[in-house]
């Protein structure tokens, strides 16, 4: 992660400082220039020849980052040139180099460069260092101005002072109050010391630093006061001591970070600057400039520590688990000793920050590093890595030994977590790979760990799993997968083929499902089954998915507008996709884009969606349902959804899982599980759709039982988009064998204008009810007597006979029938009179929504089906 927002020490500059880029290669350029380009102004060379010539132009560059293996001039010698030029010699270097080896480092800080980074590079440490070596410029570039400020008005005085003194008018006194003068004002500290490093004058600045008074330092040997540890006697020796160096030398002596001691006996950190003081070509004293560098000291170890420990956790992160690593491999190359590196991952972590929540998550993972700390020794390296994921770094003995710390590690996961007053229980699963055996580095051995950790995932969790040279087989052919599978979404790999959905009522296509498949140019058609588990893990399914319902909508408008059959089109939408991207807002923008009507789009949700966050699962359906975009459960019965969610969820089928379809004839817990989801799907006044149907028997049975609508191989698999069209234009139905028998849904039609009897009988026909006729009552009493009728829709007014009375009579003599008016007048006399006399089921108004008539009359044969007593033989009425 790139920290956008590092702090800054010491005085931010005013304006965007500028950062010289060197290197040969094009994409270093572009990848670091990218990397800085939101922080500074970037410029870039690609030889050390250009990089020399930038260096000396406008604007100057206050910081260079340098590769070193270069042609025709490479690193060390643009460094020296820069360094052998008065205008650059200041600018920080910093070698940014895939030159690991510490003589290559030496040589580099010896020729004067700032720091070294190894390649690859890592943004937060290149971005951290880089701030830093600016910070000290800034406070490098004030402080010479100051310095050189300083020793003018110094000079200028002694000037002064020898004029006097030729005069005859030397007064020292005089001299010693201009001095005062000069540096109480001055915001840095400020001492004098005469030739014997006595302290002769000081600024207010300085004592409050140093915590003396002025009369506590006057007179006193700096040395001893200021480079001396009155508590535990630690002390520069007086060779070493910088102010001595400068008294003897003559020369201005400037330390980056010199140890002064505070009154208290404290190491207190400065930058110091020591310039001689000459007088007759004599040196007579020395001028020190003291600045307090204890706030930037502070901010480069939090720095350093946010580099190489996790915020959360406090332990180790990825980068001082790396370095740690390694330098145990180098030990253990010359002891002869194993190293096994554990990488343990929690099983259903997931399951907490989507149910309770992130806060809560993280409260987990810290109770999880304490309980893993307790089981390490102080010689093991403990991480975290990201997410749940930690690993473990010991020496053993033999590669065997191992396993007696993952057991431990496991055991102490077992006891219970407790967060919000929930008790919950959790368990790892822990991959193992060992040095020498498994991996010669450090970046190996984590790799094969995790092969041997996700390999435990997949037996179940909560277990070890030691690494094999097959598990890295198989995760090379894994990564190929992933790496095959995002060239397919980018290059147009993928392809959308339709299978239909079909009435069991009446044989017709009433939908179709849109399915992914992927047209690998080496594997050829590759099914969905190969990679969208692996799409769910990468978050490629949120790409994959968008493209999906763009191309099925986009194909299902094409059709429509050719003249085909209007049919809703059926596109699943994953868990994955819900908590990555507002699918309410997609929907929309996918419709509007591809002009489709919201009403021929079907969502597939799964039940790992619902149960992720429910009350937002139920909102999205809600307002999908306000855009007229009918919803279904997807594989409905093989997740754990609450019932008490289920009627919340404004959804309009459940579609019953291929493994009950599977078995349904033979399997009683099958066969139990596909009739109570078609029992509860018409309780709740929806659709109840089976996939996977691929034989006569299932389909005669799931007839049998009132399930509506089916879709599988026996009537068609999936078919690309031109074998779909072709199908629609043939108008193909599913036919029925005389013997598949389907409970008679007869309805009975009542009304003395044919217009509307026409009506209604086209709306109902796709239906696939036997319907009836009649245009009066009299007449309809009639029919009545000969055929089994569930429903009857009667008009209220008729001459003879209106239809209250109608109904009336229906009820005496018929009364398990289900009635319904149907009338353009609303007389709430008579309509209440049969009401209160339990003549009605519902009364409904012309002119009728069509979906509203078709739900209303669906309902109302589940009504009679359930009222009406089984025939005595158990064998399914016919029509």
């Amino acid at each position: 992660m790139i920290e956008n927002d590092l702090p800054e020490a010491g005085d931010a500059p005013l304006h965007q400082e500028t950062v010289l880029v060197v290197d040969d290669t094009k994409e270093n350029l572009t990848v670091i220039g990218e990397l800085l380009n939101p922080h500074y102004n970037v410029r870039i060379a690609n030889s050390g020849q250009r990089a020399l010539k930038v260096a000396n132009s406008t604007p100057v560059p206050d910081l260079i980052l340098l590769d070193i293996m270069m042609p025709e001039m490479d690193g060390y010698e643009t460094l020296a040139e820069l360094r052998a030029n008065p205008a650059t010699r200041h600018i920080p270097v910093i070698f940014v180099t895939a030159l690991d080896a510490d003589e290559d480092e030496e040589r580099g800080l010896a020729l004067g460069a700032v720091d070294y980074i190894a390649k690859p590079i890592r943004p937060a440490i290149l971005l951290g260092r880089i701030r830093t070596q600016l910070d000290l410029k800034l406070a490098q570039d004030q402080l010479r101005r100051q310095n050189a400020s300083l020793e003018a008005e110094v000079q200028r005085r002694v000037a002064e002072n020898l004029a006097i003194q030729e005069q005859g008018q030397r007064n020292e006194a005089r001299l010693n109050r201009m001095r005062q003068l000069i540096l109480s004002s001055a915001s840095e500290g400020i001492f004098g010391v005469d030739v014997e490093g006595r302290i002769n004058f000081i600024n207010p600045a300085a004592t409050a630093l140093l915590g003396y008074t002025e009369e506590e330092l006057l007179g006193q040997d700096s040395h001893r006061m200021l480079h001396h540890s009155h508590i535990d006697g630690s002390h520069y020796a007086v060779e070493d001591c910088p102010m001595h160096l400068c008294l003897h030398s003559g020369i201005t002596i400037r330390d980056r970070e010199s140890t002064l001691w505070h009154r208290d006996g404290t190491p207190l950190p400065l930058e110091c600057s020591h310039t001689p003081i000459v007088e007759d070509g004599r040196i007579i004293g020395a001028v020190t400039t003291l600045r307090d560098i204890r706030d930037r000291k502070r901010y480069l170890e939090q720095l350093e520590r946010h580099s190489n420990y996790d915020e959360l956790t406090d332990l180790p992160n990825r980068n001082l688990l790396y370095d740690r690593l390694n330098h145990n491999i180098e030990v253990c190359r010359r002891s002869g000793m194993n190293i096994a590196v554990l990488t343990l991952n929690l099983d259903r972590f997931k399951s907490i920050n989507d149910t309770l929540g992130r806060a809560a998550g993280d409260q987990v993972l810290r109770e999880v590093a304490q309980r893993l700390g307790r089981q390490v020794r102080k010689m093991d390296t403990l991480a975290r890595l990201e997410g749940d994921e930690f690993v473990l770094v010991v020496e053993v003995a033999t590669a065997e030994q191992s396993s007696a710390f993952a057991q431990p590690i496991l055991k102490a996961l077992a006891n219970p977590f407790h967060v919000a007053e929930r008790e919950f229980f959790l368990s790892g699963s822990i991959g193992i790979a060992t040095f020498p055996k498994d991996g010669d580095n450090g970046e190996e051995l984590l790799r094969n760990a995790d092969a041997a950790m996700y390999k435990a995932k997949t037996k179940g969790g909560n277990r070890f799993q030691f690494y094999t040279a097959e598990m890295n087989q198989r995760s090379l052919e894994r990564l190929d997968l992933e790496n095959g599978l995002r060239r397919a979404i980018d290059q147009g790999e993928l392809v959308v083929y339709y299978q239909p959905q079909v009435n069991l009522r009446n044989g017709a296509i009433i939908g179709a499902e849109a399915l992914v498949r992927w047209q690998d140019p080496e594997k050829g058609l590759v099914m969905p089954g190969s990679f969208i588990a692996l799409a769910e893990e990468t978050g490629l399914i949120v790409p994959l998915g968008e493209w999906v319902l763009r191309t099925a909508c986009s194909q299902n408008k094409a059709w429509q507008d050719a003249g085909l059959p209007k049919i809703p089109v059926a596109v699943n939408l994953s868990a994955r996709q819900f908590a990555a991207q507002d699918v309410v807002e997609l929907a929309a923008r996918i419709l509007h884009d591809t002009g489709l009507a919201p009403n021929y789009l079907e969502l597939e949700l799964t039940e790992s969606a619902v149960m992720a966050d429910a009350e937002a699962f139920i909102r999205a359906t809600e307002k999908l349902k306000g855009l007229s975009i009918a919803l279904s459960i997807d594989d409905f019965g093989t997740g754990f959804s609450s019932l008490s969610y289920l009627k919340r969820f404004a959804i309009d089928r459940l579609k019953i899982d291929q493994t009950f379809v599977r078995d349904i004839t033979h399997d009683p817990d099958s066969a139990s599980i596909a009739l109570a989801i078609i029992s509860l799907a018409h309780s709740l006044k929806l659709l109840a759709i089976a996939e996977g149907v691929e034989t006569e028997a299932q389909l005669n049975f799931l007839r049998a039982r009132n399930c509506d609508e089916m879709q599988g191989y026996f009537f068609s698999p999936a078919l690309p988009a031109d074998e779909f069209e072709a199908m629609l234009r043939q108008g193909r139905k599913l036919e029925f064998q005389p013997e598949s028998k389907v409970p008679g849904r007869t309805l009975l039609l009542v009304d003395d204008e044919p217009g509307i009897l026409s009506a209604l009988k086209r709306l109902f026909r796709r239906e696939g009810y036997v319907i009836l006729t009649a245009d009066s009552g009299k007449e309809g009493l009639d029919i009545l007597a000969g055929h089994d009728v569930g429903v009857i829709i009667s008009d209220a007014r008729m001459p003879e006979m209106d239809g209250a009375e109608f109904l009336g009579k229906v009820r005496a003599m018929y009364p398990d029938t289900m009635r319904i008016i149907l009338s353009g007048y609303t007389d709430l006399k008579a309509v209440t009179s049969a009401v209160n006399r339990g003549e009605l089921f519902k009364f409904l108004t012309k002119p009728w929504d069509d979906g509203e008539l078709l739900e209303t009359i669906r309902d109302a044969f589940r009504q009679y089906e359930m009222r009406k007593p089984p025939p005595a033989d158990g064998a399914a009425p016919e029509h």
